[in-house]
């Protein structure tokens, strides 16, 4: 790529393309000291380890130039440039326009984690924000209805941003039709937000949330183990210790562990992986993983909680016409008993659950 480079930009008249290459003002500066000194030099490939001695020679230059502090001198391309962009008095060194984006992606993630919904959580230091915002750059089929699972990414993005049509929300939404003293439909013990989707203890074990969101955390921390340590060998005190993070506390559950159930990544879970791995290895290895765990809970939770919701909504009189209805001043010509409305699922007997599920299921 560096002979490819030298060729295209310094054995050639000027181009403005120059400018959309990285560094391209050290770049400038090669030019300038080779068309000011009338130098001609050639490039020669060198294989590597061959001992060349002028190769080894621009390997340690490299190395302690990396090593070495920022030089404090401007470089002498700096006078030669057509037009030389700063920002916060730094030259730019790189393709302005991606610059652009990254200062815009930057100033939106900003905003984004300053959400009241987020900084109610807790100070934005407990999220990795950086690792947060790789995975959701990976959620590109959301906005597309070809993508074959729109479904599957609305719910991951509303589940994130706790938009879940809970009975919670839907009694903040339309109180009119939800009561405030319903509690959740299923076991009728506790009000359902979105963190009670994850511990609510249905009456049927085979579709008991609570144990499925166990074993889900379970298999997602030993896949995050697997993949870890198929990069490289890692001692067992790794996995004793990444096993013990708070964010894999799945009995109460902890704090972290709903928060990266909603994709909200913990700071302290990539800052222990961090001492291993680079971060961008962290979050390529964790985006796929992650997704794969909220597949699960979309397809072993959500949907059955869909399911058995609409069931109860109907046993309430709740219809898809009353929903397009804003609150109305009369009313209603049928009053039920307060009874109905106090009824729950987890009042219905397991055999009637079973006979209804296998129903629905055949329809």
């Amino acid at each position: 790529q560096l002979i490819s480079l030298w060729k295209r930009f310094v054995d050639v008249p000027f181009s403005p393309k120059l400018l959309r290459e990285q560094n391209h003002l050290l770049w400038l500066s090669i030019r300038h000291l080779v068309k000011d000194r009338n130098l001609k030099v050639d490039l020669i490939k060198v294989p590597a380890h061959s001992d060349d001695i002028y190769n080894a020679q621009a390997d340690s230059l490299a190395k302690d130039t990396h090593l070495s502090l920022q030089p404090s001198v401007s470089p002498l391309a700096f006078c030669h440039v057509p037009c030389l962009l700063t920002f916060n008095s730094l030259p730019i060194d790189m393709n302005i326009r991606h610059f652009l984006r990254s200062i815009a992606d930057a100033r939106a993630l900003l905003s984004f984690c300053s959400m009241v919904r987020f900084t109610a959580l807790g100070s934005p230091s407990l999220f990795d924000w950086a690792g947060i915002h790789y995975c959701l750059s990976q959620i590109k089929g959301f906005a597309s209805h070809k993508n074959g699972r729109p479904e599957f990414w609305i719910f991951r993005i509303k589940l994130f941003l706790d938009m879940l049509p809970t009975l919670t929300t839907l009694q903040q939404r339309k109180p009119y039709l939800y009561s405030p003293d319903w509690l959740c439909p299923q076991c009728n013990s506790a009000p359902e937000d979105l963190n009670h989707l994850w511990t609510c203890p249905y009456i049927l074990p085979e579709l008991n949330p609570c144990l499925t969101h166990h074993s889900e955390v379970v298999k997602f921390r030993d896949s995050c183990l697997s993949s870890f340590l198929s990069l490289k060998p890692l001692d067992s005190k790794f996995q004793i210790e990444f096993s013990a993070l708070d964010c894999w506390n799945y009995e109460t559950p902890s704090p972290s562990c709903l928060w990266l159930t909603k994709g909200l990544l913990p700071a302290h879970l990539t800052k222990f992986l961090n001492i291993y791995f680079p971060l961008s290895v962290i979050y390529k290895t964790i985006s796929p993983l992650l997704n794969d765990f909220q597949v699960e809970l979309y397809g072993e939770i959500w949907l059955c909680q869909n399911v058995l919701f609409h069931a109860w909504e109907e046993s309430q009189g709740i219809l898809a016409a009353s929903k397009l209805r804003g609150p109305s001043s009369k009313p209603p010509s049928t009053a039920k008993s307060s009874q109905i409305y106090n009824s729950s699922l987890a009042t219905v007997s397991q055999d009637s659950w079973i006979s209804w599920i296998s129903s629905s299921i055949i329809r």
